[in-house]
């Protein structure tokens, strides 16, 4: 297997895009990919269109007829994240895979100061942050962007120790030689690529200057199911592979002073962030019970 170079210009590189309804975003992604800097020139874009009900799959046909690296997968019912991923593995050739949420926006230098991070053959997960679009949109997106944020700050400090075992799902990188499948009834595919990496002793970093925008929930009921299901989905890879990834359960529970220190470091710089993020601490609580009736029950969370 040969070595990145410098920007990951030699590297072979796939680039796959999970995608349901999402005719608003779909072709802003697509020229954010295309229009990435010091790609390697040979790169592929793989993406899967899973039972959608509006014109996503047509906007992606459009897009292919004008550039011939994209190529779109069309699934007439949903699978399911984790489906649509292992739908790019069996095309992908490439050693490098980034995936890429269909509802984010990417800077021009993302998946290039990703590859950077490939600096040798140990590391084999490479993670962006995350910048929040819409803190504006009421109290809750105000709320959860001081969560993203911290969470960036502790996920950070993780892997400059050499001990990250998490990546956010919006916007990674692997090497494929690390996963040939992801197990069906998987819910967070980032937290089993990553946990998978360090429990084979590899290395999950993220990287410094790699950042993707998103969109962080608005109203109660939308965070509520998306903490719900993060959290089933970190349960569920605890139950399965023994341990935690660095999430954000992970780190209150294993890594404690790493999370008190990226809260510490947030009030600091924002002092009105202690009040606003008391507004979740409640909810939180609800999803964590939420998600541990869901295992009770067996509940699965694949398709949302």
């Amino acid at each position: 297997m040969a070595e990145p170079s410098e920007g990951g210009k030699h590297v072979k590189l796939t680039i796959g895009i999970c995608a349901f309804n999402e005719e608003r975003n779909i072709r802003q992604l697509l020229s954010d990919v295309l229009s990435q800097t010091d790609l390697p020139k040979d790169f592929q874009v793989i993406v899967v269109a899973s039972g959608c009900t509006d014109n996503t799959p047509a906007i992606i046909r459009e897009v292919a007829k004008e550039h011939d690296r994209v190529q779109l997968i069309e699934e007439t019912k949903r699978s399911g994240k984790t489906g649509a991923i292992n739908h790019i593995l069996a095309k992908c050739e490439s050693e490098v895979l980034a995936l890429v949420d269909a509802d984010i926006r990417l800077p021009r230098d993302c998946i290039n100061e990703i590859l950077r991070g490939f600096s040798d053959e140990e590391i084999c997960v490479v993670g962006a942050a995350p910048v929040v679009a819409n803190p504006e949109d009421g109290p809750v997106a105000e709320s959860a962007s001081i969560i993203w944020r911290v969470m960036s700050r502790a996920l950070r400090e993780l892997s400059m120790r050499g001990e990250l075992s998490y990546v956010m799902g919006e916007m990674y990188c692997f090497r494929t030689r690390l996963v040939g499948k992801i197990p069906n009834e998987i819910v967070n595919d980032d937290a089993y690529v990553a946990t998978r990496a360090r429990s084979k002793g590899l290395k999950v970093i993220l990287a410094p200057r790699a950042n993707f925008v998103t969109r962080v929930p608005s109203s109660i009921p939308d965070y509520v199911a998306l903490r719900r299901r993060v959290t089933f989905g970190h349960a569920q890879i605890k139950a399965q592979m023994g341990k935690f990834a660095t999430s954000m359960e992970g780190m209150a529970l294993e890594h404690t002073s790493t999370l008190m220190r990226a809260m510490i470091r947030e009030a600091a710089s924002r002092p009105s962030s202690i009040i606003r993020a008391l507004l979740l601490l409640e909810l939180e609580v609800v999803c964590i019970s939420l998600a541990l009736l869901d295992l009770m029950v067996g509940r699965k969370h694949v398709i949302y």
